[in-house]
């Protein structure tokens, strides 16, 4: 008597796999739709195995042969599959069947052809009767049914043929579990070959499939319930066999502006109900935007941070401004109407990031990036465009280190009282041999996020301390240097400087500090250290963008401050009425505690005699001089002292 009870165990179990596919939609992407084709595949094969088995005693004798003949013919036509289709599905984990597979016809036809042949054998078998025949309600094996055996260990040693050409793309755990498919086959196999009564080969598939439902689905790390996407790991590893299949892709990457003020306003619950409205808005806007059945995946990588991929061939043009559109409409619930500030940015992959290290890289910076809600294309935005938002501007400044191909601008500075220019402010100017010049508004404050500041820092006390001695001829009393807060917060800056000075040769008196004012009001304690401690030195500090920050003259007198310096953003309004007493008020205050001023950004006549006429010490601005090298600067002093 035939044993088909392993075959209802393996119902259930895949039964059970794809109801949870169904469920959590875990069918989106071609690795996951394949598999889940392949799971009903095995379902099919494994009633088409019981109905060819099972003793069907209710049934009258012609039903019973109908079905177990119907049954066998079905079972040996997807059984012919089953292997095929797992060394596609193999092949897309690895996400490099495209490149294996999809541009060789020789290869194509090797792999398909003994597919062909053993679907061949099993149409032919009517009147053939090679793989089997059932007589008198008894199955019977052919003598070429040793073939199909054959063809599909044709398709075991094609996969380890494979993963042998693309180690190392898959995880081992992961190629642990694709690959315990066959030892369990082929144990099942034999013993059944030797022991046809007892079908064992579909439970032994069954068991293979849960493994890789576990350890290669992963549903748990794959999808996020919360919001309804998938999720950051399965957007890195989909990206990756982007690279790995050579396949394009149209990726879009959605930052919710706002997505900090709704966590601090609604709570992370509600937070979260709102991602979900907008996931599912995207979804349903890209669903649209391309022919039925083509896969288009959303991914929620981050808090405010969503993704979007679409095979390029299918990505309209517009795509992006679509996005954008939806995300622009009111997100509506029982408690309130909320409007999201969102930016979306179209990137073709590998056209524009040409590695998965370059996506990384590109995506890290585009969180942390402060650019305009709207929607825009990459490959569409110029390279000073890029830099301005903050676009791969790292790559710029560590160029710039290597290359040592910053440099050092100068800004004669006039004094009211002397009648002479007596100082300068030093400026770092970054020009690339690609883009030109970036600006140090653009590039400072990525160095400051991402540490390079201390070295550019080092390169500008550096440079103007080996040049300050050039200036002495020509009565140039100190120079202004900008230092940036993070520098400050080094325990050994004060140290370091004290160092440079010996080593150069430099009087303490020739150098003048500046800080932001809202770097040190931020940072006041900090600061407040480091300043005492190098005042204590003999080196002086002025406060830089006065009128821009949150300072305030108490906080200013509770340091060693000498000059301060008022923002050109103040100077520009002077036309203003309101502005000019305010500004009038505010130089006779700082005058009246014994602080000196610049007045900076000063581009006429009028303006300087009006901030001169209010008593202001130093002038500095185009109305006077622009910032020049070291050569022209120095010409510059020849000139006028």
């Amino acid at each position: 008597m035939t044993v088909y009870q392993y075959d209802v165990c393996s119902f259930l179990i895949l039964s059970l796999i794809l109801v949870s596919i169904v469920l959590r939609k875990l069918y989106s992407g071609s690795v996951h739709r394949i598999f889940m084709i392949f799971v009903i595949l095995l379902l099919g094969n494994t009633v088409c195995d019981m109905l060819s088995a099972a003793p069907l005693t209710a049934l009258s004798p012609g039903v019973r042969n109908v079905l177990r003949v119907g049954g066998t013919y079905a079972y040996f036509i997807l059984h012919a599959t089953i292997l095929p289709l797992y060394t596609i599905f193999i092949g897309l984990c690895a996400g490099t069947w495209y490149k294996f597979i999809g541009s060789h016809r020789y290869t194509k036809i090797l792999f398909s052809l003994p597919y062909l042949i053993n679907i061949v054998l099993v149409v032919s078998n009517p009147w053939t009767h090679a793989i089997f025949s059932i007589v008198d309600g008894e199955y019977h094996r052919g003598e070429y049914v040793i073939l199909t055996y054959v063809i599909g260990f044709f398709y075991v040693v094609h996969t380890f043929f494979y993963l042998k050409r693309f180690r190392g793309v898959l995880d081992k755990t992961s190629l642990t579990a694709l690959i315990s498919i066959y030892p369990y086959s082929i144990a099942a196999v034999i013993i059944q070959y030797f022991y046809p009564r007892h079908l064992l080969e579909m439970f032994a598939y069954s068991v293979a499939v849960m493994t890789m439902m576990i350890f290669v689905i992963r549903p748990e790390k794959m999808l996020n319930l919360a919001v309804g996407s998938k999720t950051m790991a399965a957007f890195w590893g989909d990206i990756k066999n982007s690279f790995l299949s050579e396949k394009k892709y149209n990726i879009y990457i959605i930052k919710v502006n706002s997505d900090s003020s709704v966590i601090q306003l609604y709570g992370i619950n509600m937070h979260d109900v709102i991602m979900r409205e907008l996931v599912a808005r995207i979804s349903a806007r890209v669903r649209s935007l391309v022919p039925k059945g083509v896969s288009c995946d959303t991914y929620y990588l981050n808090y405010g941070l969503i993704a979007v991929s679409i095979e390029s061939k299918y990505a309209v043009k517009d795509a992006a401004k679509q996005i954008y559109e939806v995300l622009n409409e009111k997100i509506h619930t029982d408690r309130f109407d909320l409007s999201l500030e969102c930016v979306v940015c179209d990137i073709a992959l590998p056209g524009d990031l040409p590695s998965y290290e370059s996506v990384i890289s590109f995506i890290d910076t585009f969180e942390k990036s402060n650019v305009a809600p709207g929607a825009f294309v990459y490959g569409e935005l110029t390279q000073q465009e890029k830099i301005k938002m903050n676009f791969d501007i790292d790559r710029y400044i560590r160029k710039a280190i290597n290359n040592k191909s910053f440099q050092m601008y100068y800004q004669p500075i006039y004094s009211v009282k002397d009648n002479r220019f007596v100082t300068a402010e030093a400026l770092i100017r970054l020009k690339d041999d690609e883009v030109g010049f970036i600006s140090p508004a653009d590039f400072i404050p990525a160095a400051e996020k991402s540490g390079a500041i201390y070295e550019i820092g080092d390169f500008v006390i550096d440079s103007v301390f080996g040049f300050i001695e050039k200036t002495r001829p020509y009565g140039v009393e100190y120079i202004e240097i900008n230092i940036s807060a993070m520098q400050c917060m080094n325990d050994s800056f004060v140290d370091e400087i004290k160092q440079k000075l010996t080593h150069f040769g430099v009087s303490n008196k020739s150098v003048n500090f500046e800080l932001t004012e809202s770097a040190s009001s931020i940072l006041e304690d900090v600061l407040k250290r480091t300043v005492t401690l190098l005042h204590a030195e003999g080196i002086e500090f002025s406060i830089d963008d006065y009128g821009t920050g949150y300072s305030n003259l108490h906080r200013i007198m509770s340091q060693p401050i000498k000059i301060i310096k008022i923002d050109r953003s103040l100077i520009s309004e002077l036309s203003n009425d309101k502005t000019r007493a305010v500004l009038a008020d505010t130089i006779r205050m700082i005058k009246s505690i014994g602080i000196e001023i610049v007045a900076e950004g000063v581009e006429t006549k009028e303006t300087a005699q009006w901030l001169i006429d209010r008593g202001c010490d130093f002038i500095q601005g185009y109305y006077y001089a622009k910032p020049m090298p070291e050569d022209e600067y120095l010409d510059f002093l020849k000139k006028t002292s």
